[in-house]
């Protein structure tokens, strides 16, 4: 059975904007929920992202092709809130796929009434505003993290910072701190 009580949601709304139960409610009552099943997609490459996405549970990766072979960008898990920036902007096609890694709920709401929520509620706003914030330091972290540090460094710090790596496939890790499988494999067995 899944669960619609939307825990793990109020408490990211909560933890990030520091609303009061009636706020989150407010909040929460705007959101529509998806089930999805394992390889469900939210967004195509193509497709114009026109939703924010809130993780209740289960789990979603965002990915993109190049040269036939699919890089992870991200991994969701329960309590994020997230969406394709530059395609929810700009309005352009996307160039990821978010697809569930495993059985998912994951609430959204669509552009037109986040709108409108964020100019009502402050706690919305500032929840929109600390998603964006908090992806902004992810990926610097990770930009500075590609240009600075050695693949046994990333796969440490990916190990510190997520726990990632005993729920996911390796070939999302590897691709994830841009490294192949046997790379992975041998800076794992170097740990042991």
């Amino acid at each position: 059975m899944i669960c619609l009580r939307m825990e793990n949601i109020r408490t990211a709304i909560t933890e990030m904007s520091g609303a009061t139960p009636e706020s989150t409610d407010e909040i929460l009552a705007h959101l529509r929920p998806i089930h999805l099943e394992k390889g469900d997609f939210l967004l195509q490459a193509g497709q114009i992202c026109r939703r924010y996405f809130f993780i209740e549970t289960g789990a979603v990766r965002l990915y993109y092709y190049r040269e036939a072979q699919d890089f992870t960008v991200w991994i969701g898990t329960p309590g994020q809130i997230f969406t394709d920036l530059e395609s929810y902007l700009d309005g352009v096609p996307s160039r990821i796929w978010i697809e569930a890694i495993e059985p998912s709920v994951v609430f959204t709401i669509d552009r037109t009434a986040s709108d409108a929520l964020a100019a009502q509620s402050n706690a919305y706003n500032t929840t929109l505003r600390r998603t964006v914030e908090i992806a902004f330091v992810s990926l610097s972290r990770n930009v500075m993290s590609f240009q600075s540090e050695s693949a046994t460094d990333r796969y440490q710090r990916l190990a510190q910072e997520k726990d990632w790596l005993r729920q996911y496939p390796l070939r999302y890790i590897s691709s994830f701190i841009g490294i192949t499988q046997s790379t992975l494999s041998r800076i794992r067995a170097r740990r042991r």
